[in-house]
């Protein structure tokens, strides 16, 4: 055992010599799985589909249990009838599914089958909740309808309920007939 650890000093003193880095614990995180061109349902207590998230590439994490996606479209269905969808350039995804942190420009297109025409959402970062059907941010946002445009620092859309609530800052450009 001894002369074991005198030779493993020695590598280490030969190591740094050299200007290596030794061993560390900090290496990078380890892949368990990875996906591509993937579509991923998840279905509500009824068997209905809640919300459906796909994209190009999804690869998990194991030490940390969660996932990092590329190009993430992600699939809100409403129980009042219509869609949510949300686009991003990237996503990580935390708890299972439960929290996903879409990254960089996102849009967010609020599709109604009632009367009311469709609602465009332009932002960053936005956080959804899946279990509340929550998506947040505290960004800047421009909301664009058919009857104008509402720009506000900060978001609350609840796809349950179909509201959204701009936090700070709300400006609005309306054409009324």
């Amino acid at each position: 055992m001894v002369i074991f650890l005198a030779v493993l000093g020695g590598w280490m003193l030969q190591r740094e010599d050299k200007g290596e880095q030794p061993l560390s614990d900090d290496a990078a995180p380890v892949m368990d799985y990875f996906l591509s061109d993937f579509v991923i349902t998840v279905m509500d207590e009824n068997g209905r589909p809640k919300h459906r998230l796909q994209g190009v590439s999804l690869t998990h994490y194991v030490e940390t249990d969660y996932a990092e996606l590329v190009r993430p479209h992600l699939k809100i269905y409403q129980e009042a009838g219509g869609a949510m969808l949300l686009d991003a350039e990237l996503a990580k995804v935390y708890q299972g599914g439960e929290s996903i942190l879409l990254q960089g420009e996102v849009k967010i297109l609020q599709q109604n089958q009632n009367q009311q025409s469709d609602m465009d959402m332009y932002t960053r970062d936005v956080w959804f909740y899946a279990d509340k059907n929550v998506a947040e941010t505290s960004a800047m946002v421009t909301i664009r309808d058919g009857i104008g445009i509402t720009r506000a620092k900060g978001m609350r859309l609840d796809a349950r309920a179909g509201t959204v609530h701009l936090l700070a800052a709300v400006r609005g450009e309306y054409v009324l007939e």
